[in-house]
């Protein structure tokens, strides 16, 4: 390999390299921007919750998380409302540790992933009425955005947390 070349290798591995630790950097610094951990009392944490709650007056969320399934409770409206939605918020407090995590992911990343969610949808809210039968089902990202500005999730964790999930 004459000099010249050994030179280029070099330099292009040099850029790699450059390049790999900003990708890198960026995608700490991304997540670290998006997850915040608040020490708290139980009391704390619950009017946390509470505030989020009351945005959405007496709406019941969207889906009920149990260990091993999620049903989905409401059926998503026919038309989407006006606007689009910019962040999915999740609050989880681990009863445990008394630390509240909250993560505002961009709702952008999750378009940009449009995968569906299989749930079990519970038959009482189907439009005929049914029987009351769970009946498994896949709900689209493009589905979450027609509820618009709601309470996803709130519900209990195994653990003795509890998460709450909206989207604004």
């Amino acid at each position: 390999m004459t000099k010249k070349a050994q030179t280029i290798l070099l330099a292009i591995i040099g850029v790699v390299t450059v390049l790999v630790i900003v990708v890198v950097g960026v995608g700490i610094w991304a997540v670290r921007s998006m997850v915040s951990n608040a020490d708290m009392d139980p009391t704390s944490a619950a009017k946390t919750m509470d505030d989020v709650r009351a945005r959405f007056g007496q709406v019941k969320p969207v889906f009920d998380v149990r260990p091993g399934s999620v049903t989905m409770l409401r059926m998503p409206p026919d038309t989407r409302p006006p606007g689009e939605l910019k962040t999915l918020h999740i609050l989880r407090w681990d009863v445990h540790e008394e630390r509240l995590t909250r993560v505002e992911l961009p709702f952008w990343t999750i378009r940009m992933r449009n995968s569906t969610l299989d749930v079990m949808s519970d038959g009482s809210v189907s439009p005929g009425g049914g029987a009351g039968l769970k009946t498994s089902t896949k709900i689209s990202v493009d589905d979450i955005e027609r509820f618009g500005s709601t309470l996803l999730v709130d519900g209990d964790l195994p653990d003795g947390g509890h998460l709450v999930i909206w989207s604004e």
